[in-house]
């Protein structure tokens, strides 16, 4: 008797097959010769399969590409292609992509060149500029599986439209060629799924790229994209930056455009996802952020608000509080030395430093995770079992959490804008606590309580992420250093805060973190984001 694969395993594997044929042969590495090694972040540079003027591109920020580009250096043609044999590579390092589409990158940076020899100038301030982008963002010709089977081939033509952020960046000049990958609906701290599979992190392929923005900074921290997009609504950004030593910033809602990206909770509205750049560097990342929003995206989305970039200076002295362990988790060795590397560097140069308490932010971390889950997962629930497709453990109570009534929906978010309104309070009553007078600028804190999780021991906890979700506070990620087995040494800790700060203790080994990311949060108030950005540049340069 023949025993017929499941639905799902014969979806996943037609599309898989369907992503594989989009990859060049030629610039593939043949299994023999790919890398025996943990940390292959910097593996490419050195292993001769790029030529020495792709490793120059490659390498390059992303001002520099657009000014070579215009100065008829590099045509955007050879620009696209570098990085799509780049991304090739990396890909067959970590697991990264989800959709293959060279030949239509490769396709835009040829009617780019002819528009710049035609005209004598560029298209826009990123003409010829390659963007990856997460999974999630419909492009016109493309699938978003959002890491779910049933999307897989549905819709049957694929979209036949750009969303709002993709249509913009085109017309500034940006070319796409790879999508990247996600975990399920987007909603589990690590970039797994059935379809694609496990992304590994570069620095260490022992741990996890995070989620669930995974794909995109797998593919960022091995230069295979000079800027990426991902997005947030728990730490979807912050967690897999933070993995991986990739600069992100997570915008309150309403500065970047949304529309038109395929959502894992569709019509969630008690917390809002936002979309954000990820990027290798600050000036890259201020690059994008000042050239989208001079294009003016109120004008293409609803729910945008009109505010211009602007320039910020900052003040000669800052007022950071810094919170070191949100007594839920206690961070892991090489976090808590992160911490205070960045405390140190600060002290020094002169500026204030003060101790914020986590008040409310474990109650804030239930009620978003009560939102995530109001509608007792019918939506994913129903995209899964159209095809038969089982949960992963960190999406369990997706198939066991009742529905909320709407009652309990609007008490939920009543204590929420409570919540809201208590901590700006404790932020403003920071001036009685500095010796200006003034309130604290931000916080810096960490992302999670490790430099990159070993797989599968994420323990699915978020509570240093989503309360600012939840806030809608300006968010960055900026790295410190790397895990270091010599120095992070482990501790012997006789009381825990609970179950999962025992576990994920226990699960702490400082050989198996070894050369993982070691990077940080900087929370500003809403709508800073220009500020953040020169406050993350200056705690780059004091412990650089």
């Amino acid at each position: 008797m023949t025993v017929k694969e499941p639905t799902y395993l014969q979806i996943a594997s037609q599309k898989r097959a369907e992503r594989d044929q989009n990859f060049k042969k030629e610039w593939l590495i043949p299994k023999s010769e790919l890398p025996d090694l943990t940390d292959v972040s910097d593996w490419i540079t050195s292993s001769g399969y790029l030529s020495a003027k792709e490793i120059e591109i490659t390498e390059s920020n992303a001002g520099e590409i657009v000014e070579n580009i215009s100065n008829q250096v590099w045509s955007s043609f050879e620009v696209t292609l570098a990085f799509c044999h780049r991304a090739s590579i990396v890909h067959q390092l970590t697991n990264c992509l989800s959709e293959v589409f060279f030949d239509e990158g490769l396709k835009q940076a040829m009617e780019l060149d002819e528009y710049q020899k035609a005209t004598g100038k560029t298209l826009g301030p990123l003409h010829g500029l390659p963007i990856s982008i997460k999974d999630n963002f419909n492009i016109k010709g493309q699938a978003s599986t959002v890491g779910i089977v049933n999307f897989s081939f549905n819709p049957k033509k694929k979209f036949e439209e750009d969303a709002v952020l993709v249509k913009m960046l085109r017309e500034l000049g940006g070319v796409f060629y790879v999508k990247t990958n996600v975990p399920v609906a987007m909603m589990m701290p690590e970039t797994t799924n059935h379809i694609y599979g496990n992304t590994t992190n570069p620095l260490n392929r022992n741990l996890s790229a995070g989620g669930s923005s995974g794909g995109e900074v797998a593919l960022l921290a091995c230069k295979g994209s000079p800027t990426g997009v991902g997005t947030d609504i728990g730490g979807s950004l912050r967690i897999p930056a933070s993995f991986t030593n990739v600069y992100t910033l997570k915008p309150t809602f309403g500065r970047f455009p949304t529309y038109g990206a395929r959502s894992g909770l569709p019509g969630l509205e008690s917390v809002n996802s936002v979309n954000g750049p990820l990027c290798p560097s600050l000036e890259t990342m201020e690059f994008y952020c000042k050239h989208l929003i001079g294009h003016e995206p109120w004008l293409y989305d609803a729910k945008v608000n009109e505010i211009p970039w602007r320039k910020v200076e900052l003040d000669s002295k800052l007022n950071i509080a810094i919170l070191e362990d949100d007594k839920v988790v206690r961070p892991t060795p090489p976090i808590l030395r992160g911490v205070n590397i960045v405390k140190e560097g600060l002290l020094k140069a002169g500026h204030e430093v003060i101790e914020w308490e986590p008040t409310d932010h474990l109650e804030l971390s239930k009620i978003i995770t009560s939102f995530f889950t109001s509608d007792g997962g019918i939506h994913v629930k129903r995209e899964t079992e159209t095809t038969g497709e089982p949960f992963f453990p960190y999406m369990r109570m997706y198939g066991t959490t009742p529905e909320m009534k709407v009652s309990e929906l609007w008490a939920l978010q009543a204590r929420r804008t409570s919540l809201i309104k208590d901590y700006l309070e404790r932020w403003n009553a920071t001036k009685l606590k500095t010796k200006n007078g003034k309130p604290i600028d931000a916080i810096i804190m960490p992302a999670t309580p490790f430099a990159g999780s070993p797989n599968s021991k994420f323990h699915d906890y978020v509570g240093y992420t989503s309360p600012f979700n939840l806030l809608d506070y300006t968010v960055g990620v900026f790295p410190v250093t790397r895990a270091d087995q010599d120095i992070d040494l482990k501790e012997a800790r006789g009381l825990f805060y609970g179950e999962t700060d025992e576990k994920i203790w226990g699960d702490y080994n400082p050989q198996e973190t070894h050369g993982g990311a070691v990077s940080l949060q900087l929370i500003g108030r809403k709508y800073q984001e220009e500020k953040v950005i020169e406050m993350m540049k200056l705690v780059r340069d004091l412990i650089s």
